[in-house]
């Protein structure tokens, strides 16, 4: 017998965990079609990597409002409520309004699930709110909330092949919730901007040329299996980079052109330049 859903996000039992991950891809599936124009606003400043460390959820709101530009589009009639999103902890509850007045929060590569979903596993209860675009990984907070501190800005977990592995490998985060969203946008926001650099594998030393005018940003390296970038900031301009001993990986993006001109006298071996 199917197990009726029970609350807003599904009662985490597991004859409900398929039916989830089947609702979660409806959700990710429904992106919102890109804006015809691209509005241009003016260049991000780099005031906000202020708040990093002391208000990360202010630095996620000046982040999204100054980095994608407000769209003429009617609200989605399937992006959760505020009795939803009440529920949720702040930084997430955040993330979704955001999406409301900048809906490319909701086009991201490794897409936001309009609607987290409760499922058990074997280490107890997760709520699914982002999955990995091939459907190899997924990220979640424990859930239910147990009262504790811990409830305020939770762990996230990274969880790899969670529907079709019978137990599946879970790595912990190295960054809380409100810490792993701005992670999470900064590196979908410098991997599909307007207009792009990247460079591959050159040699690590030559990042020093970088340092007089990129600004780090306080995190933790995102996803450090998988390349851990590092993130960076300047006037208009955000990088991901990840390196090791002797090779960096970088990826510039920005939403002006011009911005790429300050880039142009870096003699990098650059595999797409939009500058």
């Amino acid at each position: 017998m199917d197990t009726k859903e029970a609350g807003p996000f599904g009662d985490g039992t597991s004859a409900d965990a398929g039916d989830a991950a089947a609702r979660a891809w409806t959700a990710a599936s429904r992106i919102p079609p890109a804006p015809r124009t691209y509005v241009e606003g003016p260049p991000l400043s780099v005031e906000w990597v202020d708040h990093v460390d002391t208000d990360p959820v202010r630095a996620l709101e000046m982040l999204v409002l100054g980095w994608y530009p407000a769209e003429d589009a009617p609200p989605d009639p399937d992006a959760p409520a505020d009795d939803v999103l009440a529920l949720l902890p702040k930084a997430l509850a955040a993330f979704h309004r955001l999406a409301r007045v900048r809906p490319a929060l909701y086009r991201f590569c490794h897409p936001m699930l309009l609607h987290p979903r409760h499922v058990t596993r074997r280490d107890g209860g997760r709520l699914v709110f982002a999955v990995e675009n091939q459907g190899c990984a997924d990220w979640s907070i424990p859930w239910p909330p147990q009262g504790g501190p811990e409830d305020v800005d939770p762990p996230v977990w990274l969880t790899e092949d969670p529907y079709d592995d019978d137990d599946p490998e879970t790595v912990l985060e190295a960054e809380p919730l409100s810490r792993f969203l701005l992670q999470f946008t900064l590196k979908q926001a410098s991997g599909i901007a307007p207009f792009n650099a990247w460079t591959y594998v050159m040699p690590t030393e030559r990042l020093e040329l970088l340092w007089s005018f990129l600004r780090p940003v306080p995190l933790s390296p995102y996803m450090p299996a998988y390349g851990g970038h590092l993130f960076y900031a300047a006037p208009g301009l955000l990088a991901s980079i990840s390196a090791d001993e002797n090779h960096a990986d970088a990826a510039f993006g920005t939403r002006h052109r011009e911005t790429l001109a300050l880039l142009k006298a870096y003699d990098f071996p650059w595999s797409r330049f939009d500058g």
